[in-house]
């Protein structure tokens, strides 16, 4: 699945052609994603102004002219095409939205996805707070508010593990089971290891460790396993620097350990024994 990096990565590829682009056309060849596609999606985003693309979670969000916001969920396989020339629909391509920017340049952004985990919505911005998909999403990471006192006032109390803590996005926005491991890892803390019994120089070594890895990521383009791939196509390179994710009996970077694979709540979960404890 996608995870805040991924996402972010296509906000910033978005980003340069969106804002203040016309929505010349949109053709919906499949409505049965997670959720189905409105009806009037077509009628309403038609000849609608583009605003500059955020992301909130693993959600892209993209304000318009009427203060409206277009939503995508990629979910587990979802990628979104950015297309300058004639292009012939592919496999698993559901939804196509032509624009015309301030420049007169015309591009087609392409939503696909194999699996169709993934959603998109238009929804009023006054309804944001409460959308079934936003409202009850936790801290964004990249943020000033991912503090210790924040993660203390989260831990109190619970007896949950470290990795499905960080992975709750209702606590922490955005992180999936790929960075989760990567971010315990550079904290030398054990997955397995319960929030109840951390300290404070463990929060701040996971807050530190989770800002370095996703600012790391999102510089490189996000992670490349499966079938992530960046707007232009490209595949992103964070994954040939993973350290422990998918490395299964290889020898640890930082010992001579070798890295262990358990599962945790049914996710593959990589880590040294030696190192994180």
């Amino acid at each position: 699945m996608p995870e805040l990096p991924e996402v972010e990565t296509v906000c910033l590829a978005l980003s340069k052609i969106l804002i203040n682009s016309r929505v010349t056309n949109i053709e919906i060849f499949r409505k049965d994603l997670r959720w189905n596609i409105k009806d009037n999606l077509e009628i309403d985003l038609k000849q609608k102004f583009l605003k500059k693309p955020y992301r909130r979670g693993k959600y892209i969000l993209i304000p318009t002219s009427n203060e409206h916001i277009l939503l995508f969920h990629l979910g587990m396989s979802g990628t979104i095409k950015i297309i300058s020339k004639k292009y012939y629909l592919s496999k698993h391509d559901h939804v196509k939205i032509d624009i015309e920017t301030k420049e007169n340049k015309f591009f087609s952004i392409i939503y696909n996805d194999p699996r169709r985990f993934g959603y998109i919505d238009f929804f009023s911005v006054s309804k944001i707070k409460n959308h079934f998909l936003l409202k009850k999403l936790g801290v964004e990471p990249l943020d000033s508010d991912f503090t210790i006192n924040y993660l203390q006032k989260k831990i109190y109390n619970k007896s949950k593990c470290v990795k499905n803590f960080l992975m709750d996005q209702s606590i922490i926005a955005g992180i999936g089971n790929i960075y989760a491991s990567e971010i315990l890892y550079r904290a030398n803390i054990h997955p397995l290891r319960t929030v109840d019994k951390l300290k404070k120089e463990h929060l701040k070594s996971i807050i530190d460790s989770t800002k370095f890895i996703l600012k790391k990521s999102i510089n490189v383009g996000g992670t490349s396993i499966r079938n992530h791939l960046q707007p232009d196509g490209k595949l992103g390179y964070f994954s040939q620097k993973l350290q422990v994710y998918g490395k299964n009996k290889h020898i640890c970077n930082k010992c001579t350990n070798v890295i262990t694979l358990i599962n945790i709540s049914s996710r593959s979960t990589f880590f040294c024994s030696n190192c994180q404890r």
